[in-house]
């Protein structure tokens, strides 16, 4: 049996009862005992990873992409919707500008479940499109911190996913890790809300560099880690994936950048519009959240660090952004 446990305050929940966050200090959450085991529902995980030389030497490219939905969420929501099952609920709930919602939507249809998407308005119209098609309720509101606040108040009624403080998502993040070569030196992480930087490094055989890439409009890590890199312009808000400007992980995922010896890195839009073509040229359909970590690797490269055999993750595939792409 498991339950869950609040490492900052000491709040430990009731055997097999599942919270989004603490109840107490609102913060993320531990399993303690041994995690619910689920199937693989739709296919999730097990993706590529490709070699491939380029002007900047021979990179891995992890294709998260060519999970069942197109992101890296269906790793987290699988085990999260199939749990909400389970519990008995019959609504599922989530915040999101795009891919968590859409994981959310999708999983939650395979199990014959309703779902309720709250996003904040200025998220891609092709993403929306898609929750719609999956057939969500989609709840516009001005900002993704009011997206939040509705989901919390949801949950009263409704399994809320949580992807930023959710222990049982976080646990699916590990079979990242657990998929990358022991020799890999060095992985490059799009990060904003962290479930995939730590639980890469949880569940990695070894213990790589690790760096987390933020968008410079939102550099929730930079309180704690001073940016190795920065990018040559003040706005990053082609990656819709890195608006987040507040996540509860952040400490520990600055734990995690100064333990492995790596670090934080700042990109920008041009970085990122040059990244998203340059990838693309290449046949990786990706969307700019996704390029920002080939953009980082550049600036990385640029000051003076080597990325030689480092491991990119793409995240999620441009196709739910062709529209936006085409301008790029």
């Amino acid at each position: 049996m498991w339950r869950l446990v609040c490492p900052r305050c000491g709040f430990r929940g009731e055997e097999g009862r599942y919270y989004p966050f603490c109840p107490i200090c609102r913060g993320p959450l531990e399993i303690e005992g041994e995690p619910p085991r689920y199937m693989n529902l739709l296919g999730e995980g097990r993706t590529p990873l490709a070699f491939r030389r380029t002007r900047l030497g021979v990179l891995g490219f992890k294709l998260e992409y060519v999970n069942p939905t197109g992101s890296f969420k269906d790793r987290g929501v699988s085990p999260s919707v199939q749990l909400a099952r389970d519990l008995g609920y019959r609504c599922v709930v989530e915040d999101s500008s795009g891919n968590a919602g859409i994981s959310t939507a999708a999983y939650a249809a395979f199990l014959g479940l309703e779902a309720v998407i709250a996003t904040p308005s200025s998220a891609p119209e092709g993403k929306k499109r898609v929750l719609r098609l999956l057939g969500a309720k989609v709840v516009e509101l001005p900002t993704r911190e009011d997206a939040a606040r509705f989901a919390e108040e949801a949950s009263t009624r409704c399994f809320y996913v949580s992807h930023a403080r959710s222990a049982v998502f976080l646990e699916g993040m590990r079979s990242v890790g657990q998929e990358l070569p022991g020799d890999v030196r060095s992985v490059i992480v799009p990060s904003a809300s962290f479930s995939l930087l730590i639980g890469l490094w949880r569940g990695a055989r070894s213990r790589p560099r690790v760096y987390a890439v933020q968008g410079v409009e939102n550099p929730s890590l930079a309180r704690y880690v001073k940016p190795l890199a920065v990018g040559s312009s003040g706005t990053s808000g082609l990656a819709d994936g890195l608006v987040l400007k507040d996540a509860p992980r952040a400490p520990e995922a600055a734990s995690i950048l100064k333990e492995s010896g790596g670090g934080l890195v700042l990109v920008s839009d041009p970085e990122i519009a040059e990244a998203t073509k340059e990838l693309w040229s290449m046949g990786l359909p990706v969307e700019p959240t996704s390029a920002a970590s080939l953009a980082a690797a550049r600036l990385l490269q640029e000051n003076g660090y080597d990325v030689e055999g480092a491991v990119l993750l793409l995240t999620g595939t441009g196709l739910k952004l062709h529209d936006l792409i085409a301008r790029l």
